[in-house]
This record gives C-alpha cells, sequence and structure tokens, in this order.
C-alpha cells in the first residue's frame, strides 16, 4: 500500500511520498499562509515553495532544506527585508551563494549542494514566481492547465540551479490570479512520468467532480507512483478562493 502523506494549511495542500532512489524524503516544502502567525504580523503576503534537493550531489537535501529555511527571513527580518519581490529575489540569491560556498566535491567539479526550486509569492492577486532548475508550476484556470515555469535541464543535466553560485540567474514572472484560480506546483517525481498539462488536467477535473484539494494532490502522487517514479513526489495546490490584502487591514 501507498504510504502518502499529506497537510492543509489555509487555502493550500501539499501531498508527498518518499521514493525508493532516495534513503531520505530529499524534495522540501515551504508554506507560509496567514494562518501563521510569523506571516499574520506581517503587510508581506503569503510564500509557497518546493524545492528538489540534485541527486548527484550529496548536499542536496540539506541545500533545499536551507533554501526552505531562509524563506522565513522575508517575515523575521523587516527592517533588511522590504515587502517586495526585489527582497525576495536578494533572500534566495543570498541562499544560493551559501549553498555555492559549501564548495566542490574533492577531486571533482560537482558542487557539493544544489537543488532546483520554485517559489511563489501571492500578495492580494498578484503573483510573483521565482524559479531554477526542474521542479515545475502551472496555472489552472477555467479546467485548462499553463505551465509557467521553464526546464533548465540539457541531457539529463540541469544547467541552472540553487548553488550554482553567482552565476545564476533566476526566472521572475509576474501574473495576476482570478477567484477559483488554482496554482498546482509539482518536483520531477511528478513530471518525469506525467506530462505538466496532464497533471493540471488530472487535477482540474478532480476539483470539478470533487471539489477537494487534497483528494487532488493525493490522486497525483498515487498516480505518478503507480506510472512507475521512483523519485520523491511533492505536489503543492494553493486554491484562489478568496484574495487577501494585509496592508488593507
Amino acid at each position: 500500500m501507498v504510504e502518502i502523506r499529506s497537510e492543509q494549511r489555509g487555502r493550500a495542500v501539499v501531498a508527498w511520498f518518499k521514493g525508493l532512489k532516495h534513503r531520505f524524503y530529499e524534495d522540501r516544502y515551504r508554506i507560509l499562509t496567514r494562518e501563521t502567525p510569523l506571516v499574520q504580523r506581517q503587510t508581506r503576503g503569503e510564500i509557497f515553495a518546493v524545492f528538489d534537493g540534485i541527486s548527484s550531489e550529496k548536499g542536496g537535501m540539506s541545500a533545499a532544506q536551507l533554501m526552505s529555511d531562509r524563506l522565513l527571513s522575508f517575515y523575521k527580518e523587516p527592517d533588511k527585508y522590504s515587502p517586495s519581490f526585489e527582497s525576495l529575489q536578494q533572500i534566495l540569491l543570498e541562499a544560493n551563494n551559501t549553498i555555492y560556498s559549501w564548495g566542490l566535491l574533492p577531486g571533482s567539479s560537482i558542487n557539493k549542494g544544489g537543488c532546483a526550486g520554485t517559489v511563489i509569492w501571492i500578495h492580494g492577486n498578484r503573483l510573483f514566481s521565482f524559479h531554477a532548475g526542474d521542479t515545475v508550476a502551472l496555472l489552472l484556470r477555467d479546467n485548462n492547465g499553463e505551465q509557467f515555469t521553464d526546464l533548465h535541464e540539457l541531457n539529463n543535466a540541469l544547467y541552472r540551479f540553487f548553488g550554482l553560485g553567482p552565476e545564476l540567474e533566476l526566472d521572475i514572472k509576474r501574473m495576476e490570479l482570478k477567484e477559483f484560480d488554482h496554482i498546482l506546483m509539482v518536483t520531477d517525481g511528478v513530471s518525469k512520468v506525467i506530462h505538466p498539462l496532464e497533471a493540471g488536467t488530472l487535477v482540474s477535473s478532480m476539483l470539478e467532480e470533487h471539489g477537494d484539494p487534497a483528494r487532488a494532490a493525493r490522486r497525483l502522487v498515487a498516480t505518478a507512483h503507480s506510472r512507475g517514479s521512483t523519485d520523491d513526489i511533492t505536489v503543492l495546490l494553493i486554491e484562489m478562493d478568496e484574495f487577501w490584502y494585509p496592508d488593507q487591514e
């Protein structure tokens, strides 16, 4: 029996499964919603993220954890980081440089740490995404899915990832959201066996039929596993049932 774990925080639900490829679950996620006291006290919107430690690098899990933890700085250090996408970009690049400073594996050109990742910041009806690697994010609207992250991969190897160092250029995108939109974020444990647009269609169909984000997220995890995914699987689904404008409270 497949042991799929899940949890829900506010309007976001995450489901995950530890694959056979690693000894430990190496994906990481972060859900910083208005239900979190640290977020509620700030006028800075909400942050959602998925990170996937690069399996060829021994520090992949540590890199994913560090990136996830550093997102807390956006709320914990308001004097240093303004409530802007530029500040969030700064935090991500600083964390990237920290991972890069771990150096290389002895006698090789391989970084000791690295991870793919997608970070989404939602403030009101505005969404900003920050991306590097092969994690995937889609906008689900009116039963259609649109992928808005690119795969930074060539010949099955990532050429852009967190931990790359000073050369890293983040993909940054902005969009306006509508009520009843959903944002779907997955690691390559899903996208390696299910095309992202098919994943979006599956989730949209489940939402239309059952109206249950947790059920939809778990079904996508189970489908990826049934199709032979051996990697860690993480699915994060955000429901835009209403918009939060904290600076107007």
